[in-house]
């Protein structure tokens, strides 16, 4: 196979921040105080949390993220989970073609919802903190079953199969690193002529092939309550790990 991952083919990518707490938050006896959190979240990043919904068995916070030619997109960026607060920060979306999110110092946000976090909820312990990011690697008209089964080496297997779904854990001294990789297709809107706006494409849409890896990477240590310096170590080796281990990993260059 010719084709190469690179950041440039990406076509959608979420950044993600798991939280778990001990004990639980949960939304019965304590949605009034947790409520007040997700307040004080929109208040010091607007940019990134921006309407409370609340239900007898949920919590979040959603946002409108206004993209370029006019579009709209509402996405809950605050989830209150069984285990803890899952924050989703979209990085670029696709709408009938990739487009950028301008959502800065995603992990500085980060940072302050999970100060807040701990200054309201001092009685909680944090036992983990982790960073997913989740791609869709668009391979075009290159069949990305094909692409990622070439590293099977007999070919009567590669010539069997209808799927294939990856999962990697690669563990380092304190920190769980899980990859999953799987075959996907990416829907690109026909266009009615050659140089089109988006308002011009037609109800059709062709379909191209992707590639979807989810990077989960967290620490193994789960007892006791994780440091400031812990949890910045965590966020600085997510950021690395992108472009310095997962994209030579996906392109075999080990």
């Amino acid at each position: 196979m010719n084709y190469l991952f690179n950041t440039e083919h990406i076509s959608q990518h979420f950044v993600k921040y798991v939280v778990h707490v001990h004990p639980p938050l949960g939304p019965g006896e304590e949605k009034a105080k947790l409520q007040d959190y997700c307040n004080a979240l929109i208040d010091q990043s607007p940019q990134a949390f921006e309407t409370l919904l609340s239900g007898p068995n949920q919590l979040r916070v959603q946002k409108a993220f206004i993209l370029p030619g006019g579009k709209r997109v509402d996405m809950p960026t605050f989830i209150l989970t069984p285990q803890g607060p899952l924050l989703t920060f979209p990085e670029k979306l696709y709408i009938d073609q990739p487009i950028d999110v301008d959502l800065p110092d995603k992990d500085r946000i980060f940072r302050k919802a999970l100060d807040e976090l701990t200054t309201r909820f001092s009685d909680r312990a944090v036992r983990r903190v982790g960073v997913i990011h989740d791609f869709v690697f668009d391979t075009g008209r290159f069949n990305s079953l094909e692409i990622i089964s070439s590293n099977l080496k007999p070919e009567i297997w590669r010539e069997r199969l209808s799927n294939l779904n990856i999962h990697l854990e690669m563990p380092t001294e304190d920190k769980n690193v899980n990859i999953d990789i799987r075959p996907t297709h990416v829907m690109h809107r026909r266009r009615q002529g050659p140089q089109a706006t988006p308002e011009q494409f037609d109800s059709g849409a062709q379909g191209q092939f992707g590639v979807m890896v989810v990077l989960d990477i967290n620490n193994r240590k789960i007892s006791g309550d994780l440091t400031k310096p812990e949890v910045n170590d965590i966020l600085a080796f997510a950021a690395d790990y992108v472009t310095e281990s997962l994209i030579p990993l996906l392109n075999n260059e080990y």
